[in-house]
């Protein structure tokens, strides 16, 4: 009597678990790479060519693209984090392709994801308002899908504070379906 309910139980615990250890790995790569965002290592030369700018690309409440050398390898790049149809991705390519912006076919960091939302604050901690008739945190009508205009990145150059939400639920066998929300807040070290 005390083995199989104890046998049942342990299945759907470790699916819990799983699932929440998953969404942690997603949070710290999302954290890891928008905090490096506005690293151009294209700015150390002497050639101003080469020069970047606007380390946020894409701000919206449901929707971020950073740019800079965010993995390490020496070059600038965009990553764009979105959520598809319930699946947290990753999207990370030359900055200024259509494909960047996009975010079917990019790297599944977590499943079953009901909400991601950015907030967006500026280096006093003041909240980055919306302009009028777009949705909270969409600053400046930047849409994903496509190349972001650069001729409009007042807002997105003020921010200097991105704070990340994901809620996902776990579907767990012969139990309600365990819900989790995480939360980081990420100040960008180079703006």
């Amino acid at each position: 009597q005390v083995f199989e309910p104890s046998t049942l139980a342990y299945p759907s615990a470790q699916q819990t678990a799983n699932a929440q250890r998953n969404g942690r790995t997603a949070m710290d790569l999302m954290v890891r790479e928008i905090r490096m965002a506005g690293y151009f290592p294209e700015n150390a030369d002497t050639t101003p060519e080469n020069d970047q700018s606007d380390a946020v690309e894409l701000a919206t409440d449901a929707a971020l693209a950073v740019a800079g050398d965010l993995d390490g390898t020496g070059a600038s790049r965009t990553v764009l984090f979105c959520l598809d149809a319930g699946t947290l991705r990753r999207v990370h390519g030359p900055r200024g392709a259509a494909s960047s912006y996009s975010c079917r076919g990019g790297t599944v960091l977590a499943q079953r994801v009901e909400r991601l939302a950015f907030a967006y604050y500026d280096a006093t901690n003041n909240p980055l308002p919306s302009a009028p008739g777009r949705a909270a945190y969409d600053l400046d009508g930047q849409a994903i899908g496509a190349v972001p205009s650069v001729a409009t990145a007042t807002e997105r150059g003020a921010i200097r504070r991105v704070v990340i939400t994901v809620s996902a639920t776990e579907a767990v066998p012969n139990q309600p379906p365990q819900s989790y929300t995480l939360t980081s807040d990420v100040r960008l070290r180079n703006p």
